[in-house]
């Protein structure tokens, strides 16, 4: 029952938000659904149970799909709450804002986070391609909520790259599921590993493996395949591009982790070795963008890029425990960078980072947060990122560890030159913004929380090289 009312929470809220099509109860909505399904997530925790659709489809909850499902409720929950005072402030600053109904707009976040907590809670290959190309579908229109020309390139670049990425990813499902050798064979993850470790065909298994990691490759955004993100990421209202972001990138990302842990021993190697390219390639392609970005939307957009590399490093190196803390870290740091950046377009008008200057008299309080993301997000302590980061590079060796610092340290110098640029002294003293300066809220109280895991993690890494 707790999945169902799970599932049904967001459904429901978003059937009654569009029917009664009233802003100030759109508003509320997205806000109660949040913390109903946080609490409901939390229950799942201490009573798990399995949903059963039919004799051979179930949804239920695993180790790394409730960290997915928690980070997803959490995440919905606080981008809600900005959103509430947001959306205010966006429609006065926008001088008679004609983009889409705010209901519809509501509606359609909350049908966002129904996808996103199915493809957390499905145990089958097939209802997996079928809950994220969901993801893609409700998404898309949220990208262009002003319905500006950029906007609407962007969702249909997105739309499209996307669609053809899970295009590619049911072909390969469809020759994984011709590998089993078992034609009563279903596609549940539990039996998709036990006949693949005993009784599948490895070159069908093997294609059917490339094609599955790469088309949820791109909608992880690493890259080659990250082309739609910067621009889906910058021309989204930033709400939009905190759970895109911190919540949509790790829908895939679990896709992939599904897929890694049905691979046959024969095929172990072969799976890290394109884990590893990925991975290093997303860092280069990242960092070489980074330091050429003049818009900070985008910026943070190649910063996703750079993480989502990290974490399949992660998966290559067999650190997963590191690679999870990494990426509830990451998802909220960046929701919370996203949410700054939207305060940010919204008093000075502009994405350009030349265009910005003299962050701390116009908002003091998103220009702390902006300079304090840029070190939580970079891995400075107390960061928990700085701890992964450290992991990571201890295993990955000498020659491949500083491959990774070097990379680590470019993209450093590339968001600092540019985001420490923003907060610099204008030549005439902007006037106070008070009112989108209280927007900061949310993001204070997510990188809050980041710190404090941070203190924790550092804490008890230093207790246990003492006791060591």
């Amino acid at each position: 029952m707790i999945i169902l009312a799970i599932l049904l929470m967001p459904l429901i809220s978003a059937l009654a938000v569009y029917l009664l099509k009233k802003d100030a109860f759109s508003r509320i909505v997205p806000v109660f659904a949040g913390a109903v399904n946080a609490v409901l997530c939390g229950l799942l925790a201490y009573m798990p149970e399995t949903l059963h659709l039919t004799g051979t489809l179930s949804l239920k909850v695993d180790r790394n799909g409730f960290l997915i499902l928690a980070i997803t409720d959490m995440l919905f929950l606080l981008t809600s709450l900005h959103l509430y005072s947001w959306q205010k402030e966006d429609a006065k600053k926008s001088t008679g804002h004609q983009g889409m109904k705010y209901s519809s707009f509501a509606a359609l976040l909350l049908l966002f986070f129904f996808t996103m907590t199915l493809t957390a809670l499905v145990q089958d290959f097939g209802m997996l391609w079928v809950a994220v190309e969901a993801t893609t579908l409700a998404s898309a229109p949220l990208i262009n909520f002003h319905r500006g020309k950029g906007s609407l390139e962007a969702m249909w670049k997105y739309l499209l790259i996307c669609s053809i990425g899970i295009g590619v990813a049911l072909f390969g499902t469809m020759l994984l599921a011709a590998s089993l050798n078992d034609p009563h064979a279903g596609l549940g993850f539990t039996q998709v590993k036990m006949l693949a470790k005993s009784n599948c065909d490895i070159i069908w298994f093997k294609l059917g493996f490339v094609l599955c990691f790469a088309g949820y490759a791109l909608k992880m955004g690493l890259a080659p395949f990250h082309t739609w993100l910067p621009d889906a990421h910058s021309e989204a209202p930033a709400p939009v591009s905190a759970l895109l972001s911190g919540s949509l990138l790790n829908c895939a990302l679990l896709a992939i982790l599904r897929l890694l842990d049905t691979v046959p021993p024969e095929l172990s190697g072969f799976a890290a070795g394109n884990l590893k390219f990925l991975g290093f390639f997303s860092l280069a392609v990242a960092a070489f963008f980074i330091i050429h970005q003049k818009d900070f939307k985008r910026m943070l957009a190649y910063s996703s890029v750079e993480h989502m590399g990290l974490i399949i490093l992660f998966m290559a190196y067999g650190i997963a425990n590191a690679g999870m803390v990494h990426v509830m870290t990451h998802s909220l740091t960046k929701m919370a960078l996203f949410l700054v950046a939207g305060n940010i377009l919204l008093s000075y008008g502009t994405r350009s980072v030349d265009q910005v200057r003299g962050l701390f008299d116009r908002l003091p309080r998103n220009g702390a947060l902006w300079i304090f993301g840029l070190l939580l997000i970079c891995g400075t302590p107390p960061s928990p990122l700085f701890f992964t980061e450290i992991s990571l590079v201890w295993r990955a060796g000498y020659f491949e560890g500083a491959v990774i610092l070097l990379l680590l340290l470019i993209i450093f110098c590339g968001m600092a030159a540019r985001m420490l640029k923003m907060t610099a002294p204008a030549g005439e003293k902007p006037a106070l913004d008070r009112e989108t300066d209280k927007l900061a809220k949310v993001p204070f109280g997510a990188m809050t929380l980041i710190t404090l895991l941070g203190i924790f993690i550092g804490a008890a890494w230093i207790i246990n090289g003492v006791q060591k």
